[in-house]
């Protein structure tokens, strides 16, 4: 899809002068107390909106940075489009960078399919290693076991082997609502060659299209790296090449992270409060020099909301060191929730971090994050997150709606009037994060 965006210079942009807001980052910020801090007893019903079918994109637009981007600093909103993000993060203030996180995970074919007598073919969804880490499964020979979704999961009988090519498949178990499932090969091949070569590309469950070439290339972000994924980190997808070098040379220093999206990013929450939602946990991946790095006290920009969730996962981390406390493995959904007393500041707990990780003989931080953000969460790291418009009542949305407050309402019907395009292959959004405080 082909579009052509109106320029920054032409657009009636409505952005406030930030320069009468006071602008900070995290890392100045004296230590504070956590309080009044605890979301189980949100209402879901509450963060929901009308999104018609219609308005949700099924195919890309091209080039990547023609999307429409909506701004947001805390006071006035803006239209742009994508390419005009150097102008738009300078109107939010930012004129001298600062650190631009990109997640570098890339999407695996995670949709295998297995032939089934004269009835249509078993689908097994790959959707993680049932031991050991993404990246480690991604290098496995011979044999995996792992948990899949199962389409036609009632028949597939007990000790039956389904096969394809040279890829055999035979349920070992259950895990919650999944099967796990044991893969057996024979030949060199690694697990991410294998799903290379007979696997099929996990476009969402609203995509409701196959998978067109387009796909292959479109539904991968210019900086993908790492094979783990099975979906793509959307905000990254409207980067190319060019404005990557543009941003440098504004100062924004491309720093790489890692989480590797799983499907409960697209989970939505069933439960009438918060407290009874079991969030999905997703396996991150950082070094210790990019912690080292971030705490330097210079702006931090989210593109995406796994990499806010990544951010903010480091953050606890370094308070669980920072306060002296044995280093966690993985991030508790409600760790934020449990801790009490002073907290240190964006620096003090990345340097915890940084610092307990090389104690403990480490070169980067890898493990699981359940972390559940939403309001009235305070973003401890991240100053501007980018990020695509989400599903209504889904766990994406408390994210924003913690980053920006409740006027989220506001902007997502204002973008509904102003044909926007929503969720994976949609339009984007720029926002200023806010302090709770400040919106109470």
């Amino acid at each position: 899809m082909q579009l052509r965006c109106t320029r920054w210079s032409e657009c009636k942009s409505l952005m406030t002068d930030r320069k009468t807001l006071g602008i900070t980052t995290k890392v100045g910020q004296s230590h504070g107390y956590l309080c009044a801090m605890d979301p189980r007893q949100l209402r879901i019903a509450d963060f929901t909106y009308d999104l018609p079918e219609e308005r949700i994109a099924q195919f890309a637009v091209e080039p990547r940075d023609a999307a429409k981007l909506l701004t947001f600093d805390g006071s006035r909103m803006g239209s742009a489009c994508v390419a005009d993000l150097p102008e738009a993060i300078r109107a939010m203030g930012f004129h001298a960078g600062g650190h631009l996180v990109l997640n570098e995970t890339r999407v695996v074919q995670a949709r295998l399919f297995f032939p089934r007598g004269e009835g249509k073919p078993f689908e097994l969804f790959y959707l993680h290693p049932a031991q050991g880490s993404v990246e480690q499964a991604m290098a496995a020979t011979g044999r995996l076991v792992a948990a899949c979704k199962v389409r036609y999961s009632k028949k597939w009988k007990p000790d039956q082997v389904l096969t394809v090519d040279r890829l055999h498949a035979r349920r070992v178990g259950f895990e919650a609502d999944t099967s796990l499932v044991e893969f057996t090969w024979e030949g060199p091949e690694t697990w991410s060659e294998l799903l290379a070569h007979l696997g099929q590309l996990p476009l969402p469950p609203y995509m409701q299209r196959r998978v067109v070439p387009e796909d292959q290339e479109r539904y991968q972000t210019v900086f993908a790296r790492v094979e783990g994924s099975v979906a793509a980190p959307t905000a990254g997808l409207h980067w190319t090449a060019a404005l990557l070098d543009t941003m440098a040379a504004e100062g924004w220093n491309r720093t790489p992270v890692r989480l590797h999206v799983g499907a409960g990013t697209f989970q939505p929450v069933s439960s009438e409060r918060m407290a009874d939602h079991p969030m999905h946990a997703e396996e991150l991946h950082v070094p210790v020099d990019t912690i080292r790095d971030l705490a330097d006290g210079r702006p931090i920009w989210a593109v995406g909301t796994t990499a806010a969730r990544t951010l903010e996962s480091l953050y606890w981390l370094g308070c669980e060191a920072w306060h002296g406390r044995p280093l966690p493995s993985s991030v508790d959904q409600w760790l934020p929730y449990h801790t009490s007393g002073s907290l240190p500041s964006r620096s003090e707990a990345l340097m915890a971090l940084a610092t307990a990780l090389e104690q403990a003989g480490k070169t980067a931080f890898t493990g699981p994050t359940a972390l559940l953000i939403a309001p009235p969460y305070a973003l401890r790291v991240v100053d501007v997150l980018m990020t695509n418009f989400h599903q209504p009542q889904s766990t994406l949305l408390l994210l924003v709606a913690a980053a920006i407050g409740p006027r989220w309402k506001e902007v997502y019907a204002h973008a509904l009037a102003e044909d926007y395009r929503f969720l994976s292959y949609g339009d984007a959004c720029l926002f200023m994060v806010q302090d709770p405080a400040a919106l109470a």
